[in-house]
């Protein structure tokens, strides 16, 4: 499930976004202070964050140091304004979207159709999906041996075999996703393995539409996985 995390003592606008997230079941959590918004942002990742500019103490300090932060510096940020902070302003400091008080229901949910896109772009970015299919690696005197594949993601992917003791270097793959009729081809290199008996591969050379076709399938089990917040992109949940 995608997860938001919400600055703001106004109960009006707490009321209000919780009304549109909980519509495209969309996690969200809240906080009330900086301080709180600042341990929870070094904490956990969030798909989105939702900042009260105006009428939270240094509100507008939490946006620049998320985004000179680590693990959310690419979130979707709205910045909530209240007159105070402009438009241009709140843009500056690192807001992706802005949303003037008092804040509508249909005007956040703009908002949110708008950013459906980022999100899902940057959910795909880290986004590991599991899965259930096999590989044909050739590497070093090994050629085109079947082996599990249990996750893949936009830069590589994970093995699950117990053959891990000459996995090194580089090495050639061949795989077909569930849902794809065409092979799949790319180059690797194994980076890493572990006690599990798993093996990962880091993607050194990929056509561009093999790229784009893998990516297309990483978008759809992510809409897969959260289908209201795909029907709100499209305006049919509104």
């Amino acid at each position: 499930m995608l997860k938001a995390l919400l600055l703001t003592r106004d109960q009006e606008v707490l009321r209000v976004i919780r009304r549109v997230l909980e519509s495209v079941t969309i996690d969200m959590e809240t906080v009330t202070s900086t301080d709180a918004a600042r341990q929870t942002i070094c904490s956990r990742k969030f798909d989105a964050v939702l900042i009260d500019c105006d009428d939270v103490q240094s509100g507008c300090e939490v946006i620049k140091e998320l985004r000179r932060g680590k693990s959310n510096s690419k979130s979707i940020v709205f910045a909530i304004t209240n007159r105070v902070t402009t438009v241009k302003g709140a843009f500056e400091l690192g807001a992706n979207f802005v949303l003037e008080k008092p804040v509508s229901p249909d005007r956040a949910a703009r908002s949110l159709r708008a950013a459906h896109g980022l999100i899902l772009r940057e959910r795909r970015r880290y986004h590991r999906q599991a899965v259930n299919a096999t590989v044909h690696v050739s590497y070093g005197s090994v050629r085109n041996v079947a082996v599990p594949l249990t996750n893949i993601s936009e830069g590589g992917l994970a093995l699950g075999t117990n053959r891990t003791s000459d996995m090194t270097g580089p090495v050639q793959l061949r795989m077909q996703l569930p849902g794809l009729n065409r092979v799949l081809e790319a180059k690797g290199e194994f980076v890493w393995t572990n006690d599990a008996g798993r093996v990962g591969v880091r993607f050194t050379t990929i056509a561009p539409l093999v790229k784009s076709e893998l990516e297309s399938w990483l978008s759809r089990q992510l809409e897969f996985a959260a289908p209201s917040l795909a029907s709100a992109a499209s305006g049919r949940s509104f």
